[in-house]
């Protein structure tokens, strides 16, 4: 007796099919949710973690500006001698250790219009002069034309025009001697190494800015004008904090030391920042001020910085989001609709160090 076989399948109806790619549109539906989710919790803590650190970052470079800003050597408040020519502009005026502008317009501080910057509008600007490595020592007592110090070390053409460094110090570099009794400012001229163990740095008239009187004295001068071995030099600087705006639209804070602008940090909208001015002579903040209202720069002893920070991406969150800063609050109607930006303000109040103590 012959046994039949059930045929064997040839294809698949259109209803198995049609349920087959419902099943696969829903599952391939539930992983793209999930992709996405996970795409969005990662960028989001990711802008909020590069906030975080670019806040951080950007706070401890100006902090430590701020703190040591006036530096005047071993001694703060002794007598302070400025022989640079044009000693009262901004770049040079290192009798004050800090110098603001508030809420920048048309008209930039000097420093910074002489270089062709133009910093963000309504923001505020910073100047601080301190010391900018460590000292080198004096070996003896300077004469008319000259001083000398430790020759510590040699870099062969390591200046930027090509010159030796000797004891860290380049031709052209503002310098300060000290010898925690009294105080002098001036540009080193040339630099030469006798010995092998003593640089003999010139005090010329000529250079930019040049010194003004370019003569030491030498050992029968006034003691006002005499520095031995009891005394250390060290290159001194300005630097200016700012915020611009790139031509990608980024907003950025920058420090500028008078000859290279450097971008510390993106999403930087905003810097202000108050001064605490001793009024009773007792070293401590009696009053805080904007840079406008300060009356006295000299008797700046601290500074309170608000610095606001955005994160670098876009369409972070649904909508915009009001924020807080500087005591101001910005409300979501203010800010466009395609403004879905992450905010956040990091504040420091931080002691000028060589003022306060």
């Amino acid at each position: 007796m012959a046994i039949g076989c059930r045929a064997r399948q040839n294809g698949l109806t259109l209803v198995e099919i049609m349920v087959a790619v419902a099943l696969s549109v829903i599952l391939l539906a539930g992983v793209i949710q999930i992709f996405v989710g996970t795409k969005g919790t990662y960028r989001l803590q990711d802008n909020m973690s590069r906030l975080q650190e670019n806040g951080r970052f950007a706070l401890n470079y100006l902090t430590r500006d701020v703190r040591m800003a006036g530096y005047k050597g071993c001694t703060n408040f002794g007598e302070v001698t400025n022989t640079l020519n044009d000693k009262t502009e901004l770049a040079y005026d290192f009798e004050v250790g800090l110098t603001g502008f508030n809420d920048v317009g048309a008209s930039p501080p000097a420093i910074l219009s002489a270089a062709g910057i133009t910093p963000a509008p309504g923001t505020d600007v910073i100047v601080i002069r301190r010391d900018k490595d460590q000292p080198t020592r004096v070996t003896k007592n300077n004469s008319s034309a000259q001083i000398f110090a430790e020759a510590t070390s040699e870099v062969k053409g390591g200046c930027s025009d090509g010159t030796d460094k000797i004891s860290g110090i380049c031709q052209g570099d503002i310098l300060m001697v000290s010898d925690c009794v009294k105080s002098r400012v001036f540009q080193a001229g040339n630099i030469t190494v006798t010995g092998g163990t003593e640089a003999n740095i010139t005090h010329p008239s000529s250079g930019d800015p040049g010194n003004t009187p370019s003569s030491w004295g030498g050992a029968s001068a006034p003691a006002n004008e005499q520095f031995d071995e009891d005394a250390e030099i060290v290159r001194i600087g300005t630097f200016v904090y700012f915020v611009s705006v790139r031509a990608d639209g980024m907003p950025v804070l920058n420090r500028y030391d008078g000859a290279t602008v450097s971008e510390l940090v993106e999403g930087a909208e905003d810097l202000q920042i108050d001064y605490g001015e001793d009024t009773d002579q007792d070293r401590t903040a009696d009053v805080y001020r904007t840079a406008d209202a300060v009356v006295d720069w000299s008797q700046v002893v601290s500074a309170r910085i608000h610095l606001l920070l955005r994160s670098n991406d876009n369409n972070l969150a649904d909508s915009p989001t009001a924020y807080t800063f500087n005591g101001a609050k910005v409300t979501a109607t203010s800010l466009p609709s395609s403004d879905r930006y992450l905010r956040r303000e990091f504040t420091a109040t931080v002691t000028v160090r060589n003022r306060a103590s």
